[in-house]
């Protein structure tokens, strides 16, 4: 996991973005989102949201909070080794993200952009290894999440 990410994602939360974590449960990988709101709960409580697999129902919690950095949590094929984690912005994305999202997936950064003009959104994406129903979470992916999770609890520890 390169260091850059691990610090540019700690900027911003030191910054309190609010982060989704969007994915599907029980297709492995793909449970990356979810987990990771899960576990960042306990540190950064409602500024952890587990969005599943309809991240545009969260939509009004997203406008009320009115948040100036939005980090939405996913697993995204961007062709790099399983559990590698990359930022990217959601333009370099839009066409590309998961089709279990749906295609409304863009609608909504858009939606949220039109109500909320000086919002900044990153994609906060990991290689998924396996994204099978009904399988596990890989241990590349696991190791990600063990790993984003201790930076966070150290970063925010020390604020």
């Amino acid at each position: 996991m390169e260091e850059n990410t691990i610090k540019t994602l700690l900027d911003y939360l030191g910054k309190g973005a609010l982060l989704i974590g969007v994915g599907n449960e029980i297709s492995g990988d793909d449970a990356f989102g979810p987990e990771l709101a899960k576990r960042l709960k306990s540190f950064l409580g409602g500024r952890a949201i587990d969005a599943g697999l309809a991240p545009e129902n969260w939509a009004g919690t997203i406008l009320k909070l009115a948040p100036e950095i939005l980090i939405i949590a996913d697993a995204v094929a961007f062709d790099g080794e399983p559990g590698e984690i990359r930022i990217f912005r959601p333009e370099e994305l839009i066409d590309h993200l998961p089709s279990t999202h749906g295609p409304g997936f863009g609608a909504l950064i858009n939606y949220l952009l039109e109500f909320l003009p000086g919002l900044k959104i990153i994609i906060l994406a990991v290689q998924p290894q396996a994204t099978g129903l009904m399988t596990p979470i890989s241990e590349p992916v696991a190791a990600a999440l063990t790993t984003i999770t201790g930076h966070v609890e150290d970063f925010l520890s020390k604020s």
